[in-house]
């Protein structure tokens, strides 16, 4: 009994610790705004024939959630034209984001639609579903070995 909490402790300790941080259900290419600027925003985009998502939030920590999506998202570009201080406060940490997060500070038409412009125009990566599966299976073998050599140490010592 010893040993296999023993064994049970090692497992805890050697698995590494996994972020549940959601699935991103939200367009790859949007415009994050609030209540006062989101009619605005659409229609500038809808008279000038850009297709863009346009999502209303309501609280920073919502707009922070989306943000972390673009960091393995290679793909998302985000237009924030509200919640600027939370858009920034991110770029500062996560700089290499720079040309897929466009921050509109002064809001106007004008303005908006550069932004708008500019987030359409900005550059997305593919992701690379080959590098990503090879830690997973990696850790996985690893971790069956353990348990394997584990049970076959419990089972090769009760029967002698």
């Amino acid at each position: 009994m010893k040993k296999i909490l023993i064994i049970l402790v090692l497992l805890i300790v050697g698995i590494t610790a996994v972020s549940a941080h959601g699935v991103d259900i939200t367009a790859d290419t949007m415009v994050i705004t609030n209540n006062t600027n989101g009619q605005l925003v659409k229609d500038i985009a809808d008279a000038n024939g850009i297709n863009i998502s346009v999502y209303k939030f309501t609280s920073e920590d919502e707009v922070a959630h989306i943000l972390e999506h673009s960091v393995n998202n290679t793909n998302k570009r985000i237009l924030l034209v509200a919640y600027q201080d939370t858009g920034k406060e991110f770029l500062n940490e996560h700089q290499e984001l720079s040309d897929r997060i466009i921050i509109v500070d002064d809001l106007n038409n004008e303005t908006i639609l550069d932004g708008l412009n500019q987030i359409m125009n900005a550059p997305t990566g593919n992701t690379q579903t080959d590098s990503n599966f090879g830690l997973p299976l990696g850790i996985g073998i690893v971790i069956g070995l353990i348990i394997g050599l584990g049970i076959g140490v419990l089972i090769s010592k009760k029967k002698s």
